[in-house]
This record gives C-alpha cells, structure tokens and sequence, in this order.
C-alpha cells in the first residue's frame, strides 16, 4: 500500500500461557519429569513469543510517525532530481534508528523461525544504509549548505538515496509478509483459546483482525474501483460489527467500559461505508489512520476482564 500501511496488532507474552496446564493429555498427576518438559515448553514458547511481540514492536515503529515509511515519502516529495535552491526540503532520518533497534533486538532473541530471522538480517541491512544516508543528508538541508553548492551534492547523491529507499521498502515488504505468516498462526490458535475463556478479549481481538483483513482487500489506490473488493468488504465489516457488539454486550455484563479501540473500528467502518460510495483513496488512508488507532490502543492498554 503506497499511500497508508497497517500496524500489526500485538498478541502479548501474557496470554501465550493461557490454558497452557489444561493441554489435551496433561493430568493432575503429573510426574516430576513431566511437569519439567512442560515447563521447558512453555519457557520456549514465552521466549518465541516475546521475540515475535518485538518483532512486530520493530515493524509498527516503521510505520509510525516520523518512522520510515514516512520520512521515505518526505524524501520521495522532495523531488531533489527536479528541485532548485528554494525548496522546500524535508529531508531528515526522522525516528528511523528507533525502528532499526527494536529489529536488531529481536533478532538477537532466540526462537523464531529462519524464514522471519533471515527477512530481519536484509531489513537491517537495507534499513540501515537508509538511516545513517538520511541522517548524514539532514545536516546539509537543515543547515542549508545547499544553498553554497547550489544542491550540487543532493543532485549528486539523490539516486542513491533513492534505490537505498526502493531497497529497504523491498525488505520491509518481504519482512511484513513473513511476519504476517507467523503472525497468523499465532493469531488462530490464540482465539481458540481466547474463546471459552476470555470472551470479551476474543471479540475485540477477533474484530482488530478482521479489521485487517478489510483494508488488506485494497493493495492500490485502483483497488477502490473494484466492486468484487466490495463484495469481500462487506462481509468483513459484517464479522467486524458483531464482533463489536459481542464485545459490548459481554463488557456490559461484566460492568466494564467497552475494550479500547474499538470506537476507532467503528470509525474505520465508517469511513468504509464513505469509501464505498465515492471510491476516494483519502477515505481508505482515514480507514488505515483509524485501523492503526485502534492498534495502538490495544497494544498499549489492551483489554482486561
């Protein structure tokens, strides 16, 4: 999606031990040596999730303000081929480094598979030539030495710059699919277990990712034109508000405030609903700026019962 991108919703550490002593097989009476192998289990899976958690926590940081799908296109919008000394420039690494961190942090976990480690070492590499040029070319715009060269050194450097950018976009689009792989499986086997125990968090976690899923339906900003898309959509959204009201109707019962994010989904629907009727791409980019609200605030407070 080259105008918006989705944050990935965090599953959270905590919640990989759900049920995890109520496994099919496992009896009150344990031996020593059972209870052992299923501790070491569970401590690995703790670690694989962690590792996955920072993964996304490295993906999302990308995406997030100043991170690197947007100082990409700041940089994109300058044009510097085409520009002269007046400008304006916003040429800058922005909070890139931040991203890159929390990536080379999770790759130094253990666990995980070789697919998304091997994604992770080209994204380092990639992201990483990105933010060291970005930085180095921030000081000759902010300064505006530019002005002494006559933008001879950003002319000279800018289709670099440029196919670094194409480069790392490629890996980060390569690590975002891995990603969504692993993410899946996870994701499934988490509802399963959220469903008879937790029914307020498997609600809201099953309308955030259903959420995904329909703005995942548009790739382009030609996909707002195509009416089988729609058809999809519309029974995405209807999934997405039942499990909404599921959602309020058990947190209502249980004398607590609806989970955090949802009023964000009931937005992006909204702004669904614009999108179907005027097909405008700046309704799909509010539909990604209202998915990611409700992303961040489930990540951030989640959904206690």
């Amino acid at each position: 999606m080259t105008f918006a991108k989705a944050k990935i919703l965090l599953i959270g550490v905590a919640l990989l031990g759900l049920g995890a002593c109520n496994k099919p097989g496992s009896t009150a009476g344990n031996t020593s040596g059972d209870a052992e192998t299923a501790g070491t289990a569970a401590a690995s899976d703790a670690s694989a999730g962690k590792k996955l958690d920072t993964y996304v926590e490295a993906h999302n940081s990308f995406v997030d303000t100043f991170g690197f799908e947007e100082k990409a296109a700041a940089y994109r919008k300058s044009d510097i081929a085409h520009a002269s000394i007046e400008g304006p420039f916003n040429v800058d690494a922005g909070w890139i480094d931040q991203g890159l961190t929390k990536l080379k942090a999770a790759r130094a976990m253990p666990g995980s598979s070789s697919d998304l480690d091997t994604a992770a070492d080209a994204l380092i590499a990639s992201m990483g030539k990105v933010q060291t040029h970005l930085a180095d070319l921030e000081n000759y715009y902010s300064s505006k030495k530019y002005l002494d060269d006559k933008l001879a050194r950003g002319k000279a450097e800018d289709a670099r710059m440029l196919a670094e950018l194409d480069a790392a976009e490629k890996d980060f689009a390569r690590y975002s699919a891995v990603l969504d792989v692993a993410l899946a499986k996870r994701d499934q086997a988490m509802l399963e277990t959220l469903k008879g125990s937790s029914p307020i968090k498997y609600n809201t976690k099953l309308a955030l990712l259903h959420a995904k899923a329909l703005i995942g339906l548009f790739n382009a900003p030609e996909d707002v034109n195509k009416p089988e898309l729609f058809a999809k959509g519309d029974a995405e959204v209807a999934i997405i508000e039942k499990a909404i009201a599921d959602a309020h109707q058990e947190a209502t019962k249980a004398s607590k405030s609806d989970p955090s994010g949802l009023s964000s989904l009931t937005s992006m629907i909204g702004d669904y609903r614009t999108l179907k009727q005027g097909h405008e791409v700046r309704n799909l980019k509010s539909m990604v700026e209202n998915y990611n609200r409700a992303v961040d605030s489930s990540n951030t407070f989640g959904n206690t019962e």
